[in-house]
């Protein structure tokens, strides 16, 4: 075997055996989420209304003058700027969100972000230059407004604000806001909560495992996970250990609390912490290597999102900090998400399909979760133009380049290319505007991609030109048979649907079907049936296939397939050199399209 293969044989075994440890873990934990307390009723506050007073005396009285109210200043804020970077924070880079190909040159697609306990020690340093000579005795109100990257760097507007009784508000930018509590000394630890966890059980992933098959993105300097102990159905417990990077340890506490939604949410499990009411520390930092057990327990979970908090004990018992209403933002990750996650370089969002195309779906529902799969797909170039779109344009957009990224991988993983991470491949379009994918792993390929409503399609190929269209079944039957079709085929349409009717809505399924398979056509022919539509004819094929014949007379062979969406039912057409030739070596890959999906 040649040294190449062995290498690349050894690295697809890692990676499956990375994927089998994920699987194995998620069927070992309980998958029964925390049912949300019910909700306490709170009375509104009494107000004291004015009581009309006795009839007064017949004399009438001067009241004395009303003294001017009394004005007072506000204490002014102090500002400063701060210049964050890769260079003045550099163990940011071992909180980057996304994995990249070693070597990968742009750091800014690794996505690396200031933790929120990071974020509480520069507010500290704000406070302290307000408040000299305090110790930071605790946080509150910290909310977390939005990632801070610092790749590229990001000049930090910080201001702080001191209300004289020991409390300073710190906003970052508008990345962040917290109230730092300083004090002469540090409050008295309370006792530790004996509440004990409900039917615990041992963890199913270790400390070591958590950031090996990256449950945890977290590179060294924040890997603070010493040991996970116990999981149960309303928390987890475990060992942390403090590590020098500034807001590590409390970092790993939140991992240590996040790892447990991991395991035990049902859906959603992507997430990231957003707030946080109150954290309360009753000593100095511990000395860095010092171990600390942590108790993580659920208050609370939503559809949205999820509230716990956290207690923190030194080796000699004593409480150390409090992290107390710590809620933590749920993102949409379902079954093709989620597992991105893990191994990024050998799965995607797309599904494959018969024929050798791509599909892909919009599988988010807000604006937050779309930018995490935008940016798990593209390089900062693409970033670029998707910030361009209009913000309606950019998931349709953003799907496109999914299916076509996914479509590439896919044809390159069945000639064994092995791994491959989407920044890898890049779409861009010829001087005709018609896709194009680039990158070294990408050359030579033909590509095409069409999206629709929440779908988006693709098909590559090494051999030859080729073509995909996408269309929802019309409700408008007759616009297509008076401008797109002919009476042959409209003729055709009916046909069709006498012999597969059960399996489709009916005649308008069939005339969109020929209408879709025009267009695919066009596209393998380099152009667009324009306003000729009538000049591409369509007649029957063998195996469910239809021939589309191009007004030059180049006939093109093209299959059919449909899928099913919230928006409707589409019709996919795509045409293109035989699907066993796609890959350009021996691997054979599906060769028929059936109908229905």
């Amino acid at each position: 075997m040649e040294p190449v293969q062995q290498a690349l044989d050894a690295i697809l075994a890692e990676t499956r055996a990375a994927t089998r440890t994920v699987a194995t873990a998620l069927a070992a934990a309980d998958a029964r989420s925390t049912a949300p307390p019910t909700p306490r009723e709170v009375s509104a506050p009494r107000t004291l209304a004015a009581v009309p007073s006795a009839a007064a005396p017949a004399t009438h009285i001067t009241p004395p003058p009303t003294p001017p109210p009394t004005a007072t200043t506000p204490p002014t804020p102090r500002q400063s700027l701060r210049h964050l970077s890769l260079k003045t924070l550099p163990y940011v880079r071992d909180h980057c969100v996304y994995l990249q190909p070693d070597g990968w040159p742009e750091p800014a697609d690794r996505f690396p972000v200031v933790p929120m306990t990071t974020l509480l020690e520069l507010a500290a340093e704000a406070a302290r230059e307000v408040c000299p000579g305090g110790l930071v005795t605790g946080y509150s109100a910290v909310r977390a407004l939005r990632w801070l990257a610092v790749a590229p760097p990001v000049d930090l507007a910080v201001s702080a604000t001191s209300d004289g009784d020991g409390r300073v508000r710190v906003s970052l930018g508008d990345y962040a806001a917290v109230t730092v509590h300083l004090g002469a000394r540090y409050p008295a630890p309370p006792p530790p909560d004996p509440a004990g966890l409900a039917a615990g059980h041992p963890a199913p992933v270790s400390a070591e495992a958590l950031y090996r098959d990256r449950w945890m993105f977290h590179g060294p300097a924040f890997a603070g996970v010493h040991e996970v102990r116990t999981l149960a159905a309303d928390g987890i417990r475990g060992t942390l250990r403090a590590l020098p990077a500034p807001g590590a340890l409390l970092d790993a506490a939140g991992q240590l609390l996040g790892h447990w939604m991991q395991l035990k949410l049902n859906g959603d499990r992507l997430v990231f912490p957003a707030s946080l009411d109150r954290v309360r520390l009753f000593g100095p930092p511990p000395r860095a290597g010092a171990l600390l057990a942590a108790t993580a327990r659920i208050c609370e979970v939503r559809a949205g999102s999820v509230r716990g908090e956290v207690e923190l004990c030194g080796a000699d018992g004593r409480v150390w900090a409090r992290l107390e209403g710590w809620t933590y933002r749920r993102f949409g990750a379902d079954e093709r998400v989620w597992p991105m996650k893990f191994t990024p370089e050998v799965c995607g969002i797309g599904e494959p399909r018969p024929g050798g195309w791509c599909l892909a779906r919009r599988r988010w529902s807000d604006p937050a979760s779309q930018e995490l799969v935008m940016r798990r797909y593209l390089g900062a170039a693409e970033r670029a133009r998707y910030d361009g779109c209009a913000p309606r344009a950019r998931a349709p957009w953003l799907l496109g380049r999914i299916a076509a990224k996914d479509a590439v991988r896919e044809l390159l993983w069945e000639s064994g290319a092995g791994p491959v991470f989407p920044a890898e491949i890049q779409i861009g379009s010829d001087g005709h505007g018609r896709p194009r994918a680039e990158g070294p792993l990408a050359h030579g390929l033909h590509l095409t991609l069409a999206h629709k409503d929440r779908l988006a399609v693709a098909l590559a190929h090494r051999a030859g030109p080729v073509g995909i269209d996408i269309e929802r079944v019309t409700d408008d039957p007759r616009a297509l048979e008076r401008i797109a079709l002919s009476p042959a085929e409209r003729r055709l349409a009916d046909d069709l649907h006498a012999r597969h009717a059960p399996g489709h809505t009916g005649r308008a399924y069939w005339l969109t079907a020929l209408w879709c398979a025009k267009q695919a056509a066009a596209k393998a022919a380099g152009n667009g049936p324009g306003r000729r539509p009538l000049e591409w004819v369509v007649t029957p094929a063998p195996g469910g296939a239809v021939r589309v014949v191009s007004p030059d007379g180049r006939p093109h062979l093209v299959h059919l397939d449909s899928v099913d969406d919230l928006s409707g039912r589409h019709v996919v057409a795509w045409t293109g050199p035989r699907p066993e030739d796609r890959t350009g070596t021996d691997t054979l890959t599906p060769t028929e399209a059936t109908h229905g999906s």
